[in-house]
């Protein structure tokens, strides 16, 4: 689940504009070859299939450094074969399959989302994230011929933030037919899943997906990664979202990671570009509005900035994140009754979001509810003890009130 990346596979954003486009018109040829035909589409390719594709499409030495995820050697392969080879039924098989891959982790999965590993990775260390075991579940079905495919659960998609909001991939699982149903999988004791939101996703975009979550890695970890020397993870960020974005170029999740990388070097206009590409194709996306209206607001632009918070929260009413910044932009336009109408519809939808109880506090400051702000300082330090802002506020007000309470009980006597 990471991306990381380098200058042979970036190109100038004129062309990527321009290749995104194309790629909306035409994307992926064995893609949509079936459906004008009325068939499915096709979602999943051999290694030498994918590696043919992607031959036409990126440079001879960006390709020799892609890792296609599910590729299994024949030790894997071998045990794959093992496990199965008395079976009949796909289902029996790729319960086989989970139960080999337990057994040689020990009888349980150890998940780790920051453990973005290849199949052949995976099985001989162990751990890894949910992509991870997926890359090796795929791998070892098809090997005995069952088709597997990937699956993007959307509605458990996890985004972090810094000052932006970050999209991390999703929860992406294995699934394998069965005539016209679809049997979700997890890595577990009773594997059989069913998830609301649930889709197939082809094998390009759950390659990009991987390379999409080694950049988030390499950004993530940029300082300590540092240290080893020689190494320099931020270019492997950049290096990892824009392979992403060469295997599926409508992958509007590393896109907008790919805005959030420019936008922390300082190159705004830049990450505009990008998130602007990433609404082209999705205007939809909650993440990269956000991500643009907080572009425009750095750059002074806080009109543009409101108009894109807006249109978010349109689209999306439900995210916090879009509600409390316009809450903090209508605070900073000193209008404060909007402002605290915002921060409260964001608590509304995330009861956890302590920025949103501080500004709510510095808000009602502002309108002279002192104790309504107090009230809102102790709910933020509740949520985090360690908001260091929030508590000194609230002791410069408790200090203030006692100051007073003193000064009314030494007071002249009547």
């Amino acid at each position: 689940m990471f991306p990381a990346g380098c200058q042979p596979g970036i190109r100038p954003v004129s062309v990527r504009r321009r290749w995104v486009r194309a790629f909306a018109a035409t994307v992926g040829l064995a893609a949509f070859v079936g459906a004008a035909c009325g068939t499915a589409p096709k979602r999943t390719w051999t290694v030498d299939e994918i590696r043919a594709d992607l031959n036409h499409r990126i440079t001879p030495e960006v390709l020799a450094r892609v890792e296609i995820p599910f590729e299994i050697d024949d030790e894997i392969r071998e045990l794959a074969f093992r496990v199965t080879e008395n079976l009949r039924s796909d289902r029996e098989k790729m319960l086989a399959i989970i139960r080999a891959i337990r057994a040689h982790t020990g009888g349980s999965i150890s998940y780790d989302w920051l453990s973005n590993k290849t199949a052949k990775a995976v099985f001989r260390e162990g751990r890894g994230n949910c992509l991870a075991y997926t890359n090796l579940f795929v791998g070892m079905s098809r090997a005995v011929g069952v088709e597997a495919v990937y699956v993007d659960v959307t509605t458990i998609e996890a985004v972090s933030r810094e000052a932006e909001v970050i999209v991390n991939s999703g929860h992406i699982t294995g699934g394998v037919k069965d005539g016209p149903d679809l049997i979700v999988v997890d890595f577990t004791a009773t594997p059989e899943r069913e998830y609301a939101g649930q889709r197939i996703i082809d094998d390009f975009e759950a390659i990009a997906n991987f390379y999409n979550n080694q950049g988030f890695l390499y950004g993530y970890f940029a300082e300590a990664l540092a240290d080893q020397g020689g190494f320099d993870p931020l270019a492997r960020e950049l290096e990892m979202y824009d392979l992403a974005l060469s295997i599926r170029p409508n992958f509007n999740r590393a896109r907008n990671n790919l805005g959030v990388a420019y936008k922390r070097r300082g190159r705004v206009d830049e990450a505009i570009e990008q998130y602007r590409l990433a609404l082209e194709l999705e205007p939809r996306f909650t993440e990269a509005r956000a991500n643009l209206a907080s572009a425009y607001y750095s750059m002074g632009d806080t009109g543009q900035a409101i108009r894109e918070f807006q249109t978010a929260a349109e689209f999306d009413g439900s995210n916090a994140y879009v509600q409390y910044h316009l809450g903090v932009l209508h605070y900073h336009q000193k209008e404060f009754r909007r402002a605290a109408d915002y921060f409260r519809k964001a608590m509304s939808r995330d009861r956890k979001m302590a920025d949103a109880r501080f500004f709510l506090g510095e808000t009602l400051m502002k309108m002279g509810d002192e104790e309504g702000a107090m009230d809102a300082y102790e709910r933020a330090i509740a949520i985090d003890p360690n908001y260091i802002a929030a508590r000194a506020k609230l002791d410069q007000l408790r200090d203030a009130r006692s100051a007073r309470d003193r000064s009314g009980a030494s007071g002249p006597s009547r």
